[in-house]
Order: C-alpha cells, then sequence, then structure tokens
C-alpha cells in the first residue's frame, strides 16, 4: 500500500517501451487520504509515513463511501482485464475451463499494458460527473496550485523494508541470493545496516545506518552485473527457487538469466497458441460445404383405395348470402 502511495506522490516518466500516447501527468502529496478499515490501512507504518509526509488519514464511515473507488475497478474489469488471455472473472461458476492453459502475461507485460490502458485511455475519457472533462483536465481544474515535486529520499520510508544485513569486506552484501556493493560500503564492513527495495526492480537497493531511534541514509547498492538490467524481487525469488531445485549455483548471472529464459519460453508458448489458434480458425473457414444436390427430386405417385365419385353440378343451386343472413 505505501509503495502505491509512492508512485501517486511521484511524478512518473515511463520510457518507451510502454508505448504511451499521452503522458500520465497526474502526482502530488495528499493533504487527506481516505481509505476503508483494512489492516494495512490501521497500521502503524501508515501512520507513520504520514506524519512524516505531512497528510491526514481518515477511515471512510460506511461502505457506500467506497462507490469512487470502487467504480473504477469495474471499469478496469470489464473494459481491460476482460479483453485479456487468461481472464478468469470473479465467478467461479462462469469460469471459462481452459483460462490457466491461455494465461501468457508475465507480471511485467501485465504492468505494461495496465499503465497504458490507465494513462492513453482511462484519464483522457470524459468523467461522467462533469460531461465536458476528461478525467485528466478535472484532475488539473481542481488543483490550488502546481503540486510541489517532493525528493525522493523523503519517501523512503514508503519502501519495503528487508531483514537487516551485515556489511561484508570490500563493501559488499548479499541479499535474495544477489550481491551488491556500495560505493562508500567498504569502511562500514562488519557493521549491520537495514536495506529498503522497490519490489519492481531490486537490481538497486537503499543502505541505511540505524542511529538511535531513527534510521540514516547511506549509499545505494547496485547488484553486481545487472547495473543496467532490470529484476523484481518476486522474479529473483522464483529464479533461485528453480536454478536450486535444478542443483545449479547462484549467483547474480544465472539468476537474471534464468528469468530471462522463462520470459522468453512463456512469449514463445503464447505466440504458439496464437497461431495454432489462427490456424484452427483457418481450417475451419476452408472447410468445404456439403454440396447440394442437382437431381431433381422423383416424384412417386401413389394409388388411392378411396373410389372417385362423380357428382351432378345442376342438382345443387347457388347460394344468396344476403337472403341467408336475412333469415337468419
Amino acid at each position: 500500500m505505501a509503495l502505491a502511495l509512492r508512485d501517486a506522490i511521484l511524478p512518473q516518466h515511463y520510457s518507451a517501451e510502454y508505448k504511451l500516447h499521452c503522458e500520465w501527468g497526474t502526482y502530488g502529496k495528499p493533504e487527506h487520504f481516505y481509505t476503508d478499515g483494512g489492516k494495512d490501512f490501521r497500521s502503524n507504518h501508515l501512520q507513520q509515513v504520514a506524519v512524516n509526509l505531512g497528510f491526514v488519514c481518515h477511515l471512510r464511515d460506511r461502505p457506500s463511501e467506497g462507490g469512487i473507488v470502487e467504480r473504477p475497478f469495474r471499469t478496469f474489469n470489464d473494459q481491460l482485464f476482460s479483453t485479456l488471455p487468461g481472464y478468469t472473472g470473479s465467478n467461479v461458476q462462469e469460469r471459462p475451463e481452459d483460462a490457466e492453459k491461455d494465461a501468457s502475461l508475465t507480471l511485467r507485460e501485465l504492468e505494461h499494458v495496465i499503465v497504458r490502458f490507465i494513462s492513453d485511455r482511462y484519464n483522457q475519457s470524459m468523467d461522467a460527473r462533469m460531461g465536458d472533462q476528461t478525467r485528466f483536465q478535472r484532475w488539473e481544474a481542481g488543483l490550488p496550485k502546481v503540486p510541489e515535486v517532493i525528493n525522493e529520499r523523503e519517501l523512503d520510508i514508503c519502501l519495503m523494508k528487508a531483514s537487516r544485513r551485515r556489511v561484508q569486506r570490500g563493501g559488499y552484501l548479499q541479499f535474495e541470493n544477489l550481491m551488491y556493493r556500495g560505493e562508500y560500503l567498504a569502511g562500514y564492513a562488519g557493521e549491520t545496516v537495514s536495506l529498503r527495495f522497490d519490489p519492481n526492480d531490486i537490481t538497486t537497493i537503499l543502505v541505511y545506518q540505524q542511529i538511535g531511534s531513527r534510521e540514516e541514509f547511506l549509499c545505494r547498492a547496485t547488484a553486481q552485473g545487472l547495473e543496467t538490467e532490470q529484476l523484481s524481487y518476486e522474479d529473483a525469488k522464483a529464479s533461485s527457487r528453480r536454478l536450486r531445485k535444478a542443483g545449479r549455483t547462484l549467483k547474480n548471472e544465472s539468476i537474471l538469466q534464468e528469468s530471462i529464459e522463462r520470459d522468453a519460453l512463456l512469449k514463445k508458448k503464447s505466440r504458439k497458441q496464437r497461431q495454432k489458434e489462427e490456424q484452427t480458425l483457418v481450417r475451419s473457414r476452408q472447410k468445404p460445404k456439403p454440396q447440394q444436390s442437382s437431381v431433381e427430386p422423383e416424384v412417386v405417385q401413389v394409388e388411392s383405395d378411396i373410389e372417385e365419385v362423380s357428382l351432378d353440378m345442376e342438382l345443387f343451386e347457388p347460394i344468396d348470402c344476403d337472403e341467408l343472413r336475412r333469415s337468419w
């Protein structure tokens, strides 16, 4: 939750691989932060973040007050998630049987899809409450002033905190089976430090020293050999499990390579599935339709056992309908 708050406060600058047509645009620190009564929103960590950043936390009084948040979730589900391969839906009984077989997106690809949908489509759509403004325009119109850009270091409290680590000789650290080195850590060899990190990319972590009741930032530590790469926390853990199961050595290069190979395998698999579906569709269209026979049906005459009776039409007189109606 704190990570989502951090992303909302900081200006977002996405790389070209996201293929955005519009900028994200929205950012800034809130003055009031409204949430439901979930456990995460009642935590001491959130209260500490609020005090440090200077905003007030509020819990909603009744469920109906959450509609402004719940409605976008429904929009995302109907207009985005339901169109993606592997979509299961919320109703278990209506869930497609082959939903898991169709799933082909990695977490990183899914993030790109969500960011692109929000930035290019959702934020640029008309706000139903206003009628003449897009959602982004409504946000701009409601600003009392241009939001202040907060220093990223002030938001480090929002980052996930790892267990404490001991600095090795030469300024090295080990975290999630990856070896890191900090530029100024050599002088802290043998000391215990705290680590904070962004779970979306742990190739760089932040190192802090505990001084009394507060933490003081020391430096950034970078995973050796992965300076220009990106590796999420979950990908690193999953790669380590697979390497350990295969009996291979755990080191920076092997963990990254295993993650890359896994992503390539998923993409290859999804591509093969799409090709298979396209081939099936083409074959169904090319399948010849049964030809209709040009032979005219044979007319069979059946002899009847009923004897024909000849009637003498002169015995019948014509009926005057008007006279019959008057008599009636």
